[in-house]
């Protein structure tokens, strides 16, 4: 477990390096903390899907060779393995991953909702989190570092009991696991419309756009999906993880509206089912990007290939 001491030199936050056995380094090794930078509203990579759940991009993580971090191999994320026991404010949360030396790197950061979104297991529980890639995951809220905008003062959470995307106000303390991102970020335009799909550069995902007046059942959501009459195949229900990639928390409904118009600030069926609960599934909230699980009845659908 690393861990860094900070300290004050003037106007500079200092900290002390940290090796990845989470030992101190000597003062002469004190290094200047990463700017604390505004986080990325968008998933600028493929968003992995659960490893068992038969969708595509399966989710994949390689330790580094001193088991202190671990790359995601779909995203191309680099994670802090082993988290601090400490619970952190908002403000301490995004301080403490700034001024983190794991392995002799520093540059890391707190991260976003969706990439703390892209590590959550829909398909297990108690963690939600794949336990070998990441062994010392607390089923606890760990922070995110982006704020939700439409309510000052509040910023969001995975809950990794069961995979929940929430927001607590910024006083209260919760769990924290930092992240790298080693390749640059996607350009280029975000999304393509055309003959009622919406087509994401970054995620290589296809969305209907208008969505149907009709709410359905969670069972016929798939089915309604399976069958949608617009261009290409393979249509479906997305995955918890995928809906949150529509997500824009800057604005209510939380979602791009330029590209799909007459969105409503309601829930939308995902296709993964709770785990521990069969007469449940889980929805994104387009009010402001939570998740919540509720019983299979009628919802909003949005499908996806």
């Amino acid at each position: 477990m690393a861990r860094c001491t900070w300290f004050v030199l003037g106007t500079a936050l200092l900290a002390l390096a940290c090796g990845g056995d989470g030992t101190a380094a000597s003062p002469a090794e004190a290094h200047q903390c990463t700017p604390i930078t505004a986080p990325s509203t968008w998933a600028d990579w493929v968003m992995p899907n659960a490893a068992t759940s038969g969708l595509p991009n399966p989710a994949s993580y390689e330790p580094s060779d001193s088991g202190n971090r671990v790359t995601d191999e779909v995203t191309r994320l680099v994670w802090q393995r082993h988290v601090d026991a400490r619970t952190f404010t908002w403000e301490a949360a995004k301080q403490y991953c700034s001024c983190l030396v794991v392995d002799g790197t520093d540059g890391w950061r707190l991260p976003s909702r969706i990439e703390l979104v892209s590590l959550v297991d829909w398909t297990l529980t108690s963690p939600s989190i794949d336990a070998h890639a990441f062994p010392d995951t607390s089923n606890e809220n760990f922070w995110a570092a982006s704020p939700v905008t439409i309510n000052p003062g509040l910023a969001y959470l995975s809950f990794f009991l069961n995979g929940h995307t929430t927001y607590s106000d910024f006083t209260y303390e919760y769990r924290v696991r930092c992240v790298q991102a080693k390749e640059p970020a996607l350009g280029g335009e975000h999304y393509t419309s055309g003959s009622g799909t919406v087509f994401d550069a970054r995620t290589q995902l296809t969305w209907q756009e208008p969505i149907p007046s009709e709410r359905y059942a969670w069972e016929e959501a798939g089915e309604y999906c399976a069958s949608l009459a617009l261009p290409g195949t393979g249509w479906r229900l997305p995955s918890i993880n995928e809906l949150q990639t529509l997500v824009d928390d800057s604005v209510n409904p939380s979602i791009d509206k330029t590209a799909f118009p007459g969105t409503p600030s309601e829930y939308f069926w995902s296709s993964s089912p709770v785990i521990d609960d069969a007469t449940r599934a889980w929805t994104a909230f387009f009010t402001n990007g939570s998740t919540y699980s509720f019983a299979k009845t009628a919802k909003n659908v949005r499908c996806v290939r």
